[in-house]
């Protein structure tokens, strides 16, 4: 009898849940960003809930919960029911550099279904245009001949553009003076009243600025700043960019995960979103769910060895 009685269980215990998949979602799903309004996170995260609201038949909506480079937000996100109703999006930064950084994070880069990558970003540097500093050279000559005199500002402690400028000056014996502000905003105010002499920020965010681009952190140039060098080019190395992406804490049920999957690969594909990402000058990059979390994985275990051989940023 109880041979008989199990496969009925389990089809019992099991319906419950291909119930709650094929219906979802039912309700509003909010997409929590870790930085503040007006980052480059928060601006590639608006026109995707938009899409992914008319795809999903129901309101997707951004709460920013910022904090400490990232890290209180997608904690938040960690934490979460894996039930598809609370869904993180970041450049990943978050994911891939900040573990090897805290001692205490309560999350990994493993602590996370992956749905889809959706824009690839750069980090640029830009000085006043009232700056003495002229171009990305200036700065590394003007830096090496004063050794903690020149202030780069950056979005946190650990964030990629914080590591870049680690790597460079440990790469090319050069001390600098790390000054973090919370999201790029507060950074382009204190860069444009000459209270810090460099920006490093997301590429997207300088289009429209009253600033000067310096360099790109690449081995490519930009289409929206063609005659801005890459790093590559000025013999200061390559760099690495990011991903902005969207995920949701580890365990959502399998068929939550391919709709939420599919949906974003649909809203990737519509002409309204596509629009509005490129008036907000946002690389978009697809990228499936799988080929998401691999490049996660590999940017975590590099940014692991970076950290290893710069040490933890303090600042």
């Amino acid at each position: 009898m109880r041979k008989l009685l199990m496969p009925l269980i389990a089809l019992v215990a099991f319906a419950p849940v291909c119930a709650v998949a094929q219906s979802y979602p039912t309700r509003t799903v909010e997409i929590v960003v870790p930085f503040p309004a007006g980052a480059n996170s928060d601006i590639a995260s608006r026109p995707l809930a938009e899409a992914l609201s008319k795809v999903l038949g129901q309101p997707v909506v951004v709460a920013n919960k910022d904090g400490a480079a990232g890290t209180i937000g997608t904690t938040a996100v960690a934490s979460a029911q894996p039930d598809g109703y609370t869904l993180g999006f970041s450049a990943m930064g978050v994911v891939t550099a900040q573990p090897h950084l805290r001692d205490k994070l309560r999350y990994d880069a493993s602590a996370f279904d992956y749905i889809c990558q959706v824009t690839d970003v750069f980090v640029v540097a830009s000085v006043s245009k009232e700056s003495p500093h002229k171009t990305f050279k200036d700065l590394v000559a003007y830096a090496r001949a004063n050794p903690d005199k020149l202030n780069y500002g950056h979005p946190g402690p650990g964030t990629v553009p914080n590591l870049l400028m680690l790597q460079l000056a440990t790469d090319h014996g050069v001390k600098l003076n790390a000054v973090p502000f919370r999201g790029d905003a507060l950074g382009f105010n204190a860069l444009l009243g000459n209270h810090i002499d460099v920006l490093l920020s997301a590429d997207a965010t300088v289009a429209g600025k009253n600033v000067q681009p310096v360099a790109v952190f690449g081995d490519e140039r930009l289409t929206q700043f063609p005659d801005m060098p890459t790093t590559k080019e000025l013999g200061l190395g390559t760099g690495f960019g990011t991903p902005n992406g969207l995920f949701a804490p580890k365990g959502l049920p399998p068929e939550v995960l391919a709709r939420l999957r599919a949906a974003c690969a649909t809203a990737m594909k519509s002409d309204a979103m596509t629009e509005t990402m490129k008036k907000a000058r946002q690389n978009m990059r697809y990228l499936d769910g799988d080929a998401f979390a691999a490049r996660v994985k590999r940017d975590s275990d590099s940014i692991g060895s970076l950290i290893n051989k710069i040490g933890r940023p303090k600042n």
